[in-house]
């Protein structure tokens, strides 16, 4: 196995920051000033130790994901034992992240963070100080965790080397690369590429999470609703085996959007996991904008 570069993460320059996603910024620009570029998989055990973190163990537990413990300035991280290589990189993230925000160190010394506390996010119509705050320490550290395993500049490079267009196997592929799960690097995926995509995780044909870029339109959908009776998954993840990849196959606007709008055409692409699991590509056409629609949006402004 090749070693690790050699850098040192200066954490005197990390004090000051108080702001999730700046923090792991600042890493990212202290890796490139002297790597030249951010590694894809980060060595976050080398990272850890610099920014003061003493140890790393893993437990045979289910009480918890990842765990931290600070206690005279210093921390010891503690997961749980069996996770996959992206599950247990997001943690390790996620931990490094409640020990370098300063508000997080000022709340409390230890955290035990449970797999529902690695999922939390901001949801788009819910204010922030409405948020309780032990839910808000556990987003901050997810955002930190998720800025610093796939940095934007190394990403948007790999991206571009698999081609134009969405695809799954592009998004598995850089996934591999950044070592992240498919789950994580869907999110960043659909708001960086050019198609206008959601990606829908399911479950013995049951949605399990709905990951759509900013504008995607409107699905009707949630966790937990079946995957539509007339969508492509149903029938073709049952024939398929883990791993398998279909072609993207076009099918009814109405099978998987409530709301149509200026959609013309929907594209659907599945990737077969195992246990039942598998990961759903949509994407869409939009008709543009004729002068006459330009002109009464400009009226109602």
């Amino acid at each position: 196995m090749a070693e690790s570069p050699a850098f040192t993460i200066d954490p005197v320059e990390l004090g000051d920051i108080a702001e999730p996603k700046k923090l792991a910024l600042e890493i990212h620009r202290q890796l490139r000033t002297q790597l030249g570029a951010v590694p894809l998989a980060l060595p976050l055990a080398k990272i850890a130790e610099d920014v003061g973190i003493v140890g790393m163990k893993e437990f045979e537990t289910n009480e918890f994901e990842g765990t931290l413990v600070i206690s005279e300035g210093h921390g010891a991280i503690g997961l749980r034992k069996g996770m996959r290589s992206g599950r247990r990189n997001f943690t390790i993230g996620h931990e490094i992240g409640h020990f370098l925000i300063p508000s997080h160190r000022l709340a409390k010394v230890k955290f035990e963070c449970s797999g529902a506390d690695l999922k939390r996010s901001r949801s788009g119509g819910e204010k922030w100080d409405a948020i309780p705050p032990a839910q808000r320490i556990e987003i901050q550290a997810n955002e930190f965790s998720a800025e610093l395993l796939v940095p934007m500049p190394e990403f948007r490079t790999e991206r571009r080397k698999l081609g134009k267009g969405a695809d799954l196997a592009h998004l598995r592929t850089l996934a591999k690369r950044f070592d992240v799960s498919l789950e994580m690097m869907s999110g960043v995926y659909v708001r960086d590429v050019e198609d206008l995509a959601a990606i829908i995780i399911s479950q013995d044909r049951v949605i399990r999470r709905i990951i759509p870029a900013t504008d995607f339109p409107y699905m009707g959908l949630r966790s937990g609703s079946p995957v539509p009776e007339a969508a492509f998954t149903r029938t073709w993840v049952g024939k398929s085996h883990p791993g398998d990849v279909s072609d993207h196959k076009e099918v009814s606007t109405g099978t998987w959007l409530e709301k149509r709008g200026r959609v013309e055409a929907i594209f659907e692409q599945t990737m077969a996991q195992a246990d039942g699991w598998a990961t759903t590509l949509l994407t869409v056409e939009q008709a543009e904008e004729d002068d006459e629609d330009e002109d009464r949006n400009w009226n109602r402004r």
